[in-house]
């Protein structure tokens, strides 16, 4: 297929309510994503793009979501925002049409000075996410080749005279630093006050250097740390990817002094009504309670039962952290195909990190006399220590297939996997499975 960039573009902005200004980045991370992936898979770099075109662009733009900025989730490689020419002029652009949007942007930190302050301190439902990555400004020279590392945390100094709240980020590297930094890199974060911290454990394909990859499970050892360290700082630390084993709406962090806070809401609370109704999932027990006004919450902490109000405005933040399930439309959705599996042969094939979730759905949701099978697909192309849907791809598909004797009529596959016109990364279609399967595919 024959991609359009402005096609590409647009339909970034239209579907996804991302808009891309740079794919420029002033770093080279050792652990950037875009570095080591195979030959075969196409994505797309356009440097900056004209203010004429972010003009046409924004046009686009739904104001009732979220806006992000700076977030690689496409096949377009997104840079350092704030190296754009003309960040401030788009910012300007972003405030006057859209005062108050929620604006998400992904910085590593080098390039805001206090003109760009000054943009962002006007958007009062912004989240500026900071890629910190290390204590130090010698750190991010190691990890980040970073010329201007001291940058970021000057910025960091600068952020509350503002009345800016930011999220920070680690890539996790301790198989290399070690454990202790990662420590070192959270004391220096609680000079700042972030709402929260993301600590990523990074994802290196089979063209990863050596030196770089691991083995072992590090995911556990980086997991275990962080619970016993946590409840040292003011701000909640989250691991990212969580494995999900249940929809429990169970709480993995509080922001400090927010509404959810000052309710007194603790993390490991299991949220089990909102205002009389269950909860479903983590995704709907979050939206629902950020879109109550004053919500009241029956909430199972250990073997209590305790009712709370979160005294908070229609649409505000209740200041809770929860990791991503599932949402109920598609649970639902989800529910409606396993229903005919009493008629209709299936295989369902889902990522190794949402495996342990749909499996928890299917057992609690199927009868005996269902037509059903759940496999796992290993990211066999990208290889390495990448375990997400989103980077699976047809070959992989075929890989779990000819590994299994399955006979089926109907294949459920991850949406993500496919971008807005059903191919993956590598251009393969979705439509070339069902014709080598002679089956129907679902995409969810």
């Amino acid at each position: 297929m024959n991609y359009s960039r402005e096609k590409l573009l647009f339909d970034t902005v239209q579907r996804d309510n991302i808009l891309p200004i740079t794919s420029k980045c002033s770093l080279n991370c050792i652990f950037c994503s875009h570095k080591n992936n195979p030959p075969e898979i196409e994505t797309f770099s356009f440097g900056d793009l004209s203010l004429k075109v972010i003009k046409q662009l924004i046009e686009f733009i739904d104001p009732k979501k979220p806006l992000i900025i700076g977030e690689s989730a496409t096949r377009i490689i997104e840079g350092e925002p704030f190296l754009h020419p003309q960040i401030n002029t788009v910012l300007e652009l972003l405030y006057k049409k859209y005062p108050e949007i929620n604006l998400k942007i992904t910085t590593n930190g080098s390039h805001i000075g206090d003109e760009e302050l000054y943009q962002l301190q006007r958007f009062k439902n912004l989240e500026l996410n900071v890629s910190v990555n290390g204590p130090d400004a010698e750190a991010r020279k190691i990890l980040m080749n970073d010329k201007n590392a001291e940058n970021v945390f000057i910025l960091l100094s600068k952020l509350k005279k503002y009345g800016i709240f930011f999220q920070a980020s680690i890539v996790s590297m301790h198989h290399i630093t070690g454990l202790g930094f990662i420590k070192k890199t959270l004391d220096r974060m609680e000079l700042y006050s972030p709402e929260s911290l993301r600590i990523f454990l990074p994802g290196f394909s089979r063209h990863a250097p050596d030196n770089l990859t691991f083995s072992g499970n590090i995911y556990n050892e980086l997991n275990d740390f962080i619970d016993k360290i946590s409840e040292n700082y003011s701000y909640p630390v989250i691991l990212e990817p969580q494995i999900i084993s249940n929809l429990d709406a169970v709480i993995a962090g509080i922001i400090d002094k927010s509404p959810a806070y000052k309710a007194g809401i603790k993390k490991d609370d299991l949220i089990e009504e909102i205002d009389g109704d269950k909860s479903e999932s983590r995704v709907d027990a979050f939206y629902r309670i950020k879109k109550a006004e004053n919500p009241n919450l029956r909430i199972v902490r250990g073997n209590e039962i305790i009712n709370l109000k979160i005294i908070k405005k229609e649409g505000e933040k209740s200041g809770l952290i929860m990791s991503y399930d599932i949402s109920p439309y598609i649970k639902e959705k989800f529910l409606g195909y396993l229903k005919q599996c009493i008629n209709v042969s299936t295989v369902i094939i889902t990522s190794e990190l949402a495996y342990p979730m749909l499996k928890y759905l299917v057992h609690n949701n199927s009868k005996d006399n269902y037509k059903l099978k759940l496999v796992k697909a290993k990211n066999k192309f990208f290889g390495g220590s990448i375990m997400s849907a989103g980077l699976l791809l047809n070959s992989d598909i075929v890989s779990v297939l000819e590994k299994n004797n399955f006979s089926f009529k109907r294949m459920i596959l991850p949406e993500i996997m496919y971008d807005y016109y059903g191919y993956d990364l590598s251009m393969s279609s979705y439509t070339e499975l069902e014709k080598i399967y002679k089956s129907k595919i679902i995409l969810i």
